[in-house]
């Protein structure tokens, strides 16, 4: 890409927004003599327009004096054509060089064509399409947070977060884990004393650990959860005051 080209072309008045677009797309691809040669295909796609658009403004800008056009046979009876941009000076004088250059020959008669010309992409620069945003690390965060038992070192547990970017396929797995682990019977003794932090309990990938006894379940012992109704389909849903519902 030839910057100054860019900048010319960008200043240039064409007449039609569309030919101004095809302009600078071939300068996007010209050298800094002036000199490159994209295929109508490739600046159609580059520029969402279709071929017969490209070499309808193609053409008008050669008429217009801003390109020259030179068009060459392959070997193979395929032809391409090479594109000398005339912005300012830059490009009149050029001799053509280049990957191309003894690929190509004139153009069979009968004028530019829908498939007169033809050329490898293999030189064309492939510009990969840019996400408009980036996925939020911290998605589902309060959710995890508003579950988990132990509500200290937040700072910590949101960096753990942050760090373990979970997708929504691994949120769902963490949810259901813990959904299970705040049950056992650890967690509950002695009001949850055994309850690592949510950093080391992310940082540690705990949630792959195998459930344990579930509190007041066939373990002889006493459990707060002993008064908890039969059917808690509800159970890790946020009560109206903001606390879990356990």
């Amino acid at each position: 890409m030839s910057m100054e080209l860019m900048i010319k072309a960008m200043k240039t008045k064409v007449g039609n927004p569309l030919r101004k677009l095809v302009l600078v797309k071939l300068a996007d691809n010209a050298s800094d003599q002036g000199e490159c040669w994209p295929s109508y295909q490739h600046i159609a796609d580059q520029c969402e327009i279709d071929r017969s658009t490209v070499r309808k403004h193609i053409k008008q800008l050669e008429a217009q004096g801003l390109l020259r056009i030179e068009n060459r046979e392959g070997p193979k009876g395929n032809s391409t054509n090479l594109y000398f941009l005339t912005l300012g000076g830059v490009g009149q004088d050029s001799t053509p060089v280049g990957p191309e250059s003894t690929d190509v020959g004139p153009q069979p008669t009968g004028g530019v064509g829908p498939e007169s010309t033809r050329t490898s992409h293999s030189s064309e620069p492939v510009n990969e399409p840019k996400p408009l945003c980036k996925p939020d690390p911290m998605e589902g965060f309060d959710q995890f947070w508003k579950l988990y038992p132990k509500k200290k070192s937040l700072k910590d547990a949101k960096k753990a977060w942050a760090k373990l970017a979970p997708n929504p396929e691994l949120r769902q797995t963490l949810i259901t884990a813990l959904g299970k682990q705040r049950l056992q019977h650890d967690w509950i003794k002695n009001g949850g004393q055994y309850v690592p932090l949510a950093s080391g309990w992310l940082n540690g990938e705990k949630w792959t650990d195998e459930v344990g006894p579930v509190a007041g379940a066939n373990t002889g012992k006493p459990s707060a959860y002993n008064n908890l109704p039969k059917h808690t389909p509800d159970m890790y849903q946020e009560a109206p005051d903001g606390q879990p519902n356990f």
